[in-house]
């Protein structure tokens, strides 16, 4: 009899132990999804985080930033810009501007009766070519990178890429010469504006008449 009881004692204990285990095993696999669900849902706010700092970021290249404080490297941000023209900055008194031209690309004769500018080659090889009357630019210079022009308010210029990559260059106009934000992808985009904002011009003075 002493046996028997014995012998059912250790049962029910060994029995015990084993669900005392099989509790323990299932308290540590609910632990360990309970934490892998807090990573992944930390994982997923980081994400979420990354996401939102990298939409803000590609909101601001696309933003003209003007009349508010602002910083930027600007040499990583002229050498990175792909569009002709990209107006980043206007303020009151000055704005700046991005520009990327392609190899044998121009930045046409023109001419600012009260604008100075300030031009700065970042990457690439030019021409550049200035002079008080229209057919007559008698400053004729080859620059490349990190050279800066300078154009006088009233000075026909003319800038051409003469390198066989594009040119990178951001300029300085005081006051703004360009419409805030303006974005022209392309040469061709950039003169057809030209063109139209110039048509637009000669209508008003007709009317004006």
């Amino acid at each position: 009899i002493f046996s028997l009881i014995l012998f059912l004692s250790l049962g029910c204990d060994g029995k015990k132990n084993q669900d005392d285990k099989e509790k323990e095993t299932k308290t540590e696999k609910e632990t360990e999804t309970e934490t892998e669900k807090e990573t992944e849902t930390e994982k997923e706010t980081k994400i979420k985080k990354q996401t939102k700092r990298e939409e803000k970021v590609a909101a601001e290249e696309k933003e003209d930033m003007g009349k508010k404080p602002w910083v930027l490297n600007i040499e990583e941000s002229t050498i990175n810009n792909d569009e002709y023209r990209h107006v980043r900055w206007t303020g009151k008194n000055m704005q700046m501007v991005l520009m990327s031209l392609k190899s044998g690309e121009i930045i046409d004769l023109e001419m600012h009766p009260n604008i100075d500018q300030f031009i700065r080659i970042e990457k690439g090889e030019a021409r550049v070519l200035m002079g008080k009357k229209k057919d007559n630019l008698t400053f004729d210079k080859k620059v490349s990178d990190d050279w800066a022009i300078l154009v006088p308010a009233g000075y026909w210029h003319k800038l051409e890429n003469i390198g066989s990559s594009e040119l990178k260059v951001y300029t300085l106009y005081t006051p703004p010469e360009h419409e805030k934000g303006t974005l022209q992808k392309t040469y061709k985009e950039a003169t057809e504006h030209h063109h139209e904002h110039k048509k637009e011009n000669e209508d008003i003075k007709d009317r004006s008449q």
